[in-house]
């Protein structure tokens, strides 16, 4: 994090001590911010940066922020009155008047918000919202496309890329954990095979020789896998050598969210009960709430709450609307 190299004023200094001081890598993310909620606090936050993506795109957002406050209000060299005299606010209209995405907006704005220990509408309450119709991430992917790759390697006799295509197709996981996977994630259960990850539990082994993974906000998890990928998933595992990282190298070019996504809609529909057969009474407990099994997302569809809790638990996320947002849009 190089922060202050690149800007040189002492309020880059205050956006380098923030960030340094909130680096929670291996930390459970999902506990403190249980706690954090518990406590009374306004921001759905651990208050920490556990990812390594999100500490590179936090730097480099506040590196953008700290060279707009050092050309628009160089005298102002701490963060709480930047906030105070919403030169936030002021740096997050600017995006929007260089009619930049909604989406990038919102990373910005998130950004900004951790940066002085806000919510993202005390920064700017007024942003372009992010619609499901305008979101290009992944969303051109499809069964074709990746049946498409997966020839292209035989074709090409790519086993390496097949491998890794396959691998997150069986289990969809992060592209940062499929580097780390090992043969030993995968343990062998009276209910089939399931793919483990420990997260910042490192002293939580399925099986005595598993090997620890880095997750996302460090959240331990383990991954449903379904009973027709067994055959397919040892057939991959027969090919690796024990103790040996299966997709050690992963292309960029490779869409690994829409990899997650055939996963998601294809684990849901496994899961899923007919809408009809779920009472209209019937309650699901999703993070300590008691809603009604019938989840109606903001389009009008009707989903099975029990189902999308489900997958949402093997994706790595926790909230049904997260599920059926960013995963299922090819289910509509």
């Amino acid at each position: 994090m190089n922060i202050v190299d690149s800007v040189g004023t002492p309020f880059a200094r205050a956006c380098q001590d923030r960030l340094m001081s909130c680096i929670g890598k291996g930390i459970s993310k999902h506990e403190l911010r249980q706690e954090a909620i518990a406590s009374g606090s306004t921001r759905k936050s651990s208050g920490l940066l556990h990812a390594d993506t999100t500490i590179d795109n936090y730097a480099r957002i506040a590196t953008r922020y700290a060279k707009w406050m050092k050309e628009t209000h160089p005298d102002c060299t701490r963060l709480k009155p930047a906030h105070k005299r919403k030169y936030d606010h002021d740096c997050i209209q600017s995006l929007i008047d260089r009619k930049l995405s909604p989406s990038t907006i919102k990373t910005y704005t998130a950004a900004l918000a951790f940066l002085h220990n806000c919510t993202m509408n005390d920064i700017h309450s007024e942003r372009p919202i992010v619609q499901p119709k305008d979101a290009t991430r992944c969303r051109y992917y499809s069964e074709q496309v990746y049946q498409e790759q997966i020839s292209k390697c035989e074709e090409n006799r790519n086993e390496n890329l097949a491998a890794i295509l396959r691998l997150c197709r069986i289990t969809g996981l992060r592209k940062d954990e499929a580097r780390q996977i090992r043969p030993e994630n995968f343990i062998w259960t009276k209910n089939g095979v399931v793919c483990h990850l420990t997260g910042a539990n490192k002293a939580h082994h399925m099986h005595p020789d598993e090997s620890n993974v880095h997750t996302k906000g460090g959240r331990e998890r383990t991954i449903e896998i379904l009973p027709r990928y067994e055959a397919e998933l040892m057939d991959i595992l027969s090919h690796t050598e024990a103790h040996t990282p299966i997709c050690s190298h992963i292309p960029n070019d490779i869409n690994i969210h829409g990899i997650r996504a055939l996963y998601a809609a294809e684990m849901y529909q496994a899961f899923a009960r007919p809408i009809a057969d779920i009472p209209v009474h019937e309650r699901t407990m999703e993070n300590g709430k008691n809603l009604p099994s019938r989840y109606i997302d903001k389009a009008g569809h009707t989903w099975d709450r029990r189902a999308l809790l489900r997958v949402s638990a093997s994706l790595g996320h926790s909230r049904s609307n997260v599920v059926v947002h960013n995963y299922l849009w090819m289910l509509n």
